[in-house]
């Protein structure tokens, strides 16, 4: 149910919004233009592979807070702290997301330099 009612129409509508807004479509595994697994970039460059590491260790990790973290301090749902917590770590995870996104895109080019 929560993947049907929820997680798809978020997801179909997040893909939408991107494309009428001219947004980059963040690609850290590369599979842009390949054709099998085994060609993706992360697996040929030791530098992608562990930003993506990182990057799903963090996630986890803030997944695991945010629904484990109000029930063990016992903070009723009505409560303002945990939707103010999280949009501080949404505001903070989208610029540190960015930046690890340019980092590993531009590795070892000419665009790093500037």
């Amino acid at each position: 149910m929560d993947i049907c009612l929820s997680n798809i129409p978020a997801i179909t509508l997040g893909l939408f919004i991107q494309k009428k807004l001219g947004l980059i479509p963040y690609d850290f595994l590369g599979r842009a233009g390949k054709k099998s697994f085994w060609d993706w970039e992360f697996l040929h460059c030791h530098r992608k592979f562990a930003i993506i590491s990182y990057t799903f260790a963090l996630l986890y990790i803030f997944f695991l807070n945010g629904f484990f973290l109000n029930n063990n301090l016992l903070i009723p749902p009505i409560h303002p702290f945990p939707v103010m917590r999280l949009l501080m770590w949404f505001a903070i995870g989208a610029i540190s997301f960015r930046e690890g996104y340019e980092d590993s895109r531009t590795w070892g080019t000419i665009e790093r330099k500037d």
